[in-house]
């Protein structure tokens, strides 16, 4: 009995002695971390790159390209395209033959060897007309250019009114036709013959071609001729939307404004000013036409609306306003249609004094006399 507790002892000591090792061998282990997985580094691409010219300042039409107005900037090598340049002996001392502005990738024709090839390069202004579009120029007025706000780079819509009048499809001349009448009919040998004439001018009214007519309750029958000539009939329409101003008036308007040498020289004729005095602004031109960037389709019928006397009127758009919609033409018929306009019924009375047309008020403004 004594030896078997003695026994169960020693287990018990043998026990917590295998404990306590692991305890201390937990303890003092040194700390091993997981391994981490091992980052592949990436190559790092590679950017083909070429240095090309640009301008650092404004370069204006003409002016000689030196070191000083262009730099070298690199751009990658799929966006080099044939006409860029990459060292600066290949444009120092060429000339521009276009305004360039900062900024500007030079190339090859953006530049001229000489004057006299920059002479033969043509005006400024056809720079700015698109391929496959032209110029051509409109006549204006105040009213027809809506007061002559439009300037060149604005974009409008032209209108045109037409005047229809009914024609002799045959002579291809205005209706009603004027009446002939035999005067004395004879004979001559060997035919027949008849002495004809017309037994009045065109258009006074007697021996115009009429209808007849049976005068009501008296059963006599007349020949109705009309009291003038044919009154045309009018429709209004707006032929072109978005089009682009390219120049107003006989002076060389570009996009900058920039008058020509005509303008210069006309200032120059003025009346030299009394010392002291500074000389007033010249007054500007009055612009006779603006010129418009269309196709060559609707030039051409722009051209024949012109040789047809058509009346033309632009609408100013509002900037960054591209769009188009669908314009009805305006005619007498759908103007009393569409705005509900009455026909005034004939009444017993009227108002005195008679009035046959409208008269409106003209208003008149008078500009002030600057102070010298």
């Amino acid at each position: 009995m004594r030896r078997g507790r003695i026994f169960f002892l020693l287990a018990l000591i043998v026990f917590l002695g295998l404990v306590a090792v692991v305890l201390v061998f937990l303890r003092f282990r040194p700390a091993i971390s997981p391994q981490q997985p091992s980052q592949v580094s990436e190559p790092t691409p590679v950017i083909d790159v070429v240095n090309v010219l640009v301008t650092t300042q404004k370069v204006p039409r003409g002016n000689v390209i030196t070191r000083d107005v262009v730099s070298l900037i690199p751009i990658q090598r799929q966006f080099f395209i044939q006409g860029m340049f990459s060292e600066i002996k290949e444009v120092e001392g060429r000339l521009a033959r276009i305004d360039l502005e900062a900024g500007f990738i030079l190339m090859e024709n953006m530049l001229a060897n000489s004057a006299e090839e920059l002479s033969k390069t043509g005006s400024d202004i056809a720079l700015y007309i698109p391929r496959g579009s032209v110029a051509v120029a409109i006549p204006i007025d105040r009213l027809t250019k809506a007061s002559y706000p439009v300037q060149a780079g604005d974009r409008v819509n032209v209108a045109v009114v037409h005047a229809f009048v009914d024609i002799d499809t045959e002579y291809q001349s205005k209706l009603p036709n004027v009446a002939g009448e035999a005067i004395a009919p004879g004979v001559r040998e060997p035919t027949v013959y008849l002495t004809a004439g017309i037994s009045a001018p065109v258009g006074e009214g007697t021996g115009n071609a009429g209808r007849a007519e049976t005068i009501p309750g008296l059963g006599q029958p007349i020949i109705v001729v009309p009291s003038e000539p044919q009154r045309p009939r009018l429709v209004a329409q707006v032929i072109l939307q978005d089009v682009t101003v390219l120049s107003v008036g006989n002076y060389a308007a570009s996009f900058m404004s920039e008058p020509s040498s005509g303008v210069v020289q006309q200032q120059g004729e003025q009346p030299p000013q009394p010392p002291g005095q500074a000389a007033p602004p010249p007054p500007k031109p009055t612009p006779e036409f603006v010129s418009l960037i269309v196709t060559p389709q609707d030039a051409l019928m722009l051209t024949y609306l012109m040789a047809n006397g058509a009346q033309f009127t632009l609408h100013l758009r509002s900037a960054g306003d591209n769009s188009r919609v669908q314009i009805e033409a305006e005619t007498l018929q759908y103007y009393l249609n569409k705005y509900n306009v009455p026909i005034p019924v004939k009444l017993p009375y009227g108002i005195e004094p008679r009035v046959n047309s409208p008269v409106m008020p003209i208003i008149t403004f008078q500009t002030p006399t600057p102070n010298p």
